[in-house]
């Protein structure tokens, strides 16, 4: 066996043997220990020991109990047999005893009046007579007692075991719970079990047979109902025992009110009996009871601090007040609501009377008396006089089926609502850029073969003719709607053309020198650039577009009125983006950062002038287009940049753009040498012009045909496979659009680098952000949609020439 086993098994059950040899022999034979009275026809302690010892250490501890049954008997006189029978009734009674109180819950302690009432009828009723039964027959079979006498000694034996079980096993259960004692607390235990004593002493020794004391036998009861109160079951069980000692001493010694001539043996010993069990069981009962309460007091103020500690960790405000309007509960995010200086607590009672019980608790229909008794729930918005918007949930408190009170729950939303409408700014402004591209897109089509043939038609007629003045007036209006759908593809954030390192000082000195000559008279202009400035990456047109349409934007701000206008550039490590004023953010990254700062001291804006500002075709200007700033949002969204607006109505406006800084060692490019656009002689060659829109297919195939090339034509991607793929070393150019149905220009492409991986191919679309992913990964120029005859022959000249 383990050293485990000895420890929690062994070492406890010897103690337990000991005891109960103990306390049978004073029991059976008293005079050894210099006593002259006997107990054994009153009440037998160790049955009350062995319950305690099973429900301690369980069913192992049987041999236990069998072995100290069977000491008493044979050191008192008994015969072998017998002892055995007893010792197999005692044992047994012990192990069913524990047995059926486990099943009902009780462990190893008495805690409750139920665990009471079980060990009363269970342990002290089931089990006490079984036990009984075996033993009062071994009584009979092995020690000469007849069996007219069996039933008899089968009531004495098991009311003596049922009151050694309700006497001596919950005191000893007891013994292992932890109570906390102060001082005051044991002198209270002191005195409530001296008064036990003294009283008890009082009413079965001071006894006097001419006078009617046995009207005072139960005077001790109240006290054993105290102990029972305030020191729960151990109380009561300890007191128990002192009072039963004292009675059962005093009738053992013929005295005490049990002790009187006019009644017989058994009549003494089954009223001393039923003193015991009455001031026991009650006693006990009273101090399981009060327990359960305790214990239920002290769940409910532990639920009640779990729901107060949840209520105070939720981000709602909330506070509940009774019918009367006296607070019942208000948590520290309502406190915070209530007086934001944090100088005044809630109050124990609101009052329609005070303003923010009016603003954050009423509403509108139906004042707060009527509103505490209410049953109808709200759930609504609310919004405080510092611009702050709540969620405010109120609902009646209920009690039994009536309406007790009402609590509130006030949620911050403005954040939310802040955020909520940043996304749906976003969004709408996305949806608007969808369309605006989708536009442009078509647009550029058309535009294409307007600018292509007034193009053709230029080149055709005599510089003299009358007509020739009209047609570059057809190229002009031409361009000038090419730049708009620049602008509007810029929105929809397609627009990036050329991306490399910018140097952002470079870009706003040449936009501020050129503005300077433009501005009012009256608008001063303030240059301030950070020296060492980072490059960042990017197309140099779109970030001089960019700066052009901010300057722009302050100048019209501040108009005729004298004012000023400063525009700067910066680098920031930490994050110079406020969330409450961001339009759009793009970026990725922790930094650092380079951006443009332009402010001026105009007008300003009103909200929904500042909600509506970035919109394509809004304009606060009566000829303006509203292309300006929806360009700027488009190009920074395109870049993974982020834009801020602030304004103040009257006082001026601030723009802000802001761009992920290059590493030091990515400078800014210098300027190419251009190509000469004017070299215009024939080549010759075969040229595939791929295209959905008939009218671009035309305008390229004249173009081209121009200057003495073979014009070959597909309406999309399949097609221009299948004519490839018929002879492959026929074509010498393919000129193809991006979008197109059945198969685009990107799958297209690289299904004819399959065919023939030298194949020249040219992209041409208005959609140059996406164009350049597939141009960066194959390899391939692309031509920006709407195109002049100089631009397609360069191309086209480069390409032919290199093959």
């Amino acid at each position: 066996m383990s050293l485990r086993y000895y420890r929690s098994i062994a070492l406890p059950a010897t103690g337990y043997l000991v005891l109960y040899v103990v306390l049978g022999l004073v029991t059976l034979e008293p005079g050894w220990f210099g006593f002259d009275f006997e107990l054994r026809r009153v009440v037998w302690l160790g049955s009350g020991l062995a319950l305690a010892a099973v429900l301690r250490l369980g069913l192992r501890s049987w041999p236990w109990i069998f072995v100290a049954e069977a000491l008493v008997s044979l050191l008192s006189g008994s015969n072998l047999f017998f002892a055995l029978g007893a010792a197999t009734g005692n044992a047994l009674e012990a192990v069913v005893a524990g047995v059926l109180l486990r099943r009902v819950g009780v462990d190893e302690e008495l805690r409750s009046g139920v665990d009471i009432a079980a060990l009363v009828v269970l342990a002290a009723g089931l089990a006490g007579g079984l036990g009984a039964s075996i033993s009062s027959m071994a009584l009979v079979l092995f020690e000469s007692t007849a069996w007219s006498q069996y039933g008899s000694m089968q009531v004495m034996w098991w009311l003596t075991h049922a009151n050694g079980m309700i006497l001596l096993a919950p005191l000893v259960l007891a013994l292992r719970e932890e109570r906390h004692w102060t001082t005051p607390r044991v002198i209270e235990a002191v005195v409530a079990m001296g008064s036990v004593a003294v009283l008890g002493f009082l009413v079965f020794w001071a006894y006097d047979p001419e006078t009617p004391v046995r009207r005072l036998l139960y005077a001790p009861f109240p006290l054993l109902i105290w102990a029972g109160i305030r020191f729960g079951i151990p109380g009561a069980a300890t007191a128990n025992l002192m009072l039963s000692v004292v009675a059962m001493g005093a009738t053992a010694l013929d005295a005490g009110p049990f002790a009187t001539p006019a009644l017989s043996t058994n009549e003494r010993l089954f009223q001393l009996w039923l003193f015991v069990a009455v001031n026991s069981i009650t006693a006990l009962v009273v101090a399981g009871v009060v327990e359960d309460r305790k214990r239920g007091a002290q769940a409910l103020e532990r639920t009640q601090e779990r729901l107060r500690s949840v209520l105070e960790a939720t981000a709602d405000a909330i506070v509940a007040a009774d019918t009367t309007g006296r607070v019942s509960f208000a948590n520290q995010r309502f406190a915070g609501l209530w007086d934001p200086s944090g100088t005044e607590e809630p109050p124990d009672r609101l009052s329609h009377a005070d303003p923010r019980v009016m603003a954050l608790l009423e509403v509108a229909e139906e004042p707060l008396p009527g509103l505490l008794a209410s049953e109808r729930e709200i759930l609504d918005d609310i919004e405080l006089e510092d611009g702050r918007t709540f969620e405010r949930f109120g609902a009646p408190l209920r009690r039994e089926g009536w309406v007790s009170g009402r609590i509130w729950a006030l949620r911050d939303l403005t954040e939310r609502r802040r955020l909520e409408e940043q996304v749906q700014q976003t969004r709408r402004l996305e949806s608007l850029g969808l369309l605006a591209g989708g536009i442009a897109h078509d647009f550029n089509n058309l535009l294409v073969a307007i600018m292509g043939n007034a193009d053709l038609a230029e080149s055709a007629l005599d510089p003299r003719h009358p007509a020739h003045d009209h047609v570059e007036e057809v190229l002009r209006a031409s361009q000038r709607a090419a730049d708009l759908c620049q602008q509007m593809l810029a929105y929809a954030g397609k627009g990036r053309s050329t991306v490399e390192p910018v140097d952002l000082n470079e870009v706003v000195q040449e936009m501020t020198d050129l503005m300077k000559v433009s501005l009012p008279p009256t608008a001063e202009l303030a240059l301030r650039l950070t020296s060492d400035l980072p490059a960042v990456n990017g197309d140099v047109v779109q970030l001089r577009q960019v700066v052009l349409n901010l300057l722009t934007n302050a100048a019209d701000a501040v108009g005729s009125r004298r004012g000023w206008i400063e525009i700067a550039t910066f680098r920031s490590e930490a994050d110079p983006v406020r969330d409450q004023d961001a339009v759009v953010d793009a970026r990725t990254g922790n930094g650092p950062w380079v951006g443009v700062r332009v402010a001026d001291t105009g007008r300003g804006m009103d909200e929904d002038t500042r909600q509506r500002i970035f919109e394509p075709f809004f304009s606060t200007k009566a000829r303006g287009r509203g292309l300006g700033l929806a360009a700027v949002l488009g190009i920074v969204r395109g870049h993974g940049g982020a834009l801020t607006l602030r304004t103040t109505e009257g006082r001026g406006s601030e723009l802000q753009v802001v761009m992920p800084a290059l590493p030091s060692y990515l400078r800014a490019a210098g300027t190419d040498a251009g190509v000469d656009l004017d070299d215009r002689s024939e080549v010759k060659g075969r040229v595939l012009v791929v295209d959905d829109e008939d009218t671009v297919r035309e305008v390229a195939q004249t173009m081209l045909e121009v200057i003495g090339l073979e014009v070959l034509l597909a309406r999309d991607g399949l097609e221009a496979v299948e004519l490839l793929e018929q002879d492959p070393a026929a074509i010498d150019l393919v000129l193809m659009d991006l979008t197109m149905p059945r198969m685009g220009g990107a799958e297209a492409s690289e299904v004819m680098r399959e065919v023939r991986p030298d194949l020249p191919i040219i992209l041409s679309t208005g959609y140059l952000d996406a164009a350049g992913e597939v141009a960066d990964r194959a390899d391939l120029p692309v031509l920006k949609k709407p195109y002049r005859r100089d631009q397609l022959y360069r191309r086209v000249r480069e390409l032919l020439r290199r093959g």
